[in-house]
């Protein structure tokens, strides 16, 4: 029953795992001290990260007749002939009436928002509002291939991943990771000297001086929430939910919880064996799977899933749901091996059974 049930989150006892490294392929992971820079991050970029930024240009509002125009261009192959003359004649009428109107007001809401797009609040408040699961709908995945046998075993692969995590976030929180930039012309403009030159540009107009190569900086904008970041469920509208101090990641195993630090005090990240070992502890937990498995709670509409969290809160689960609402980055150790097969690789990374996922 959900009114006895409090989410299992083991938060002290990896803390205390003794340090045990016999695997030849395992001890690769030390070759490089964990206190220097090299193993620190993952990048030292000439050019500060956000360098871009301030100068990127404003995405434009598009006019209203290219706007009718590009519509009636998609809808033709969709529609028979009769339909898409009805279609245009409405598209026709809402140019020179209505959309005028509407025009001028988006216009005058882009010249209110000088520091961002015209679009940004409205396409965060269309995610944030949608009701539907996030499964399938929304959360995408990626799967790696396999390059090198010797590091393809969970414990290995999982251990890199977060070490390599770690030293982007470091990297991005130290403005030292490379900049975004599509090259049109990599000889001329994917250079050291080019770099160097960016560098003393001043923000204002460093992005025009890459455009002068024929190379066009992106934005970087949403690189802030990669980590220490998640979605909260909320009756009608999600919030972003952020928490820049977090030091901790949380582990899924079965449907249950584990929370250790990867940081120290310093900001430093801590040695690839004390990571290792603490992730090694897990997968030798010989716990039996969930029986309240609340990652299958946040597989449901969103506003189920608020009231459902919000059950959760009342019954004494707040810090429990905290720390995990907290953490920098989460991982899934689940015990199925999909195999190569691409149709069960896709199901079980997607959504797999729901028990061992949280669906934020």
């Amino acid at each position: 029953m959900l009114s006895k049930y409090k989410p299992s989150i083991n938060s002290h006892v990896v803390e205390k795992v003794i340090l045990q490294n016999t695997d030849s392929a395992i001890k690769m992971l030390t070759q490089i001290r964990h206190r220097s820079n090299d193993y620190q991050f993952i990048q030292n970029s000439i050019i500060p990260t956000m360098h871009f930024q301030r100068s990127l240009p404003r995405l434009p509002v598009p006019e209203l007749k290219l706007t009718c125009q590009r519509y009636l261009k998609a809808q033709q192959p969709l529609l028979s002939k009769n339909d898409y003359l009805k279609t245009k004649d409405i598209v026709e009428n809402f140019e020179q009436n209505d959309g005028q109107l509407l025009q001028d007001m988006l216009k005058k809401k882009n010249d209110a928002n000088k520091n961002t797009s015209y679009i940004t609040k409205d396409w965060f408040n269309m995610y944030l509002t949608e009701r539907t699961p996030l499964p399938i709908n929304y959360n995408p995945l990626l799967v790696f291939k396999q390059f090198d046998s010797a590091y393809n075993n969970q414990l290995l692969r999982s251990t890199n991943l977060l070490i390599s995590s770690l030293r982007f976030y470091k990297s991005l929180k130290a403005n030292i990771l490379e900049p975004e930039i599509y090259h049109i012309n990599p000889k001329k403009s994917d250079t050291i000297q080019f770099r160097k030159l960016m560098k003393y540009l001043p923000e204002s107009i460093s992005w025009y001086g890459a455009y002068m190569y024929n190379a066009y900086p992106l934005d970087m904008s949403q690189y802030s929430s990669l980590f220490n970041n998640t979605r909260i469920p909320m009756a009608n509208q999600d919030v972003l939910h952020n928490n820049t101090s977090g030091k901790h990641i949380v582990v899924m195993r079965r449907g249950h919880f584990y929370k250790f630090d990867v940081l120290d005090n310093q900001g430093n990240i801590l040695d690839p064996q004390l990571l290792l070992s603490k992730i090694q502890y897990v997968l030798n937990d010989n716990i039996a799977p969930s029986n309240h498995p609340i990652g299958v709670l946040t597989t449901s509409e969103r506003n189920n899933w608020a009231n459902l969290r919000n059950h959760l809160i009342k019954l004494g689960n707040e810090e429990s749901l905290r720390i995990i609402d907290d953490s920098l980055m989460m991982i899934a150790l689940d015990d199925e091996k999909p195999g190569s097969d691409p149709i069960p690789c896709v199901k079980q990374y997607l959504h797999s059974d729901g028990i061992n996922r949280l669906q934020q």
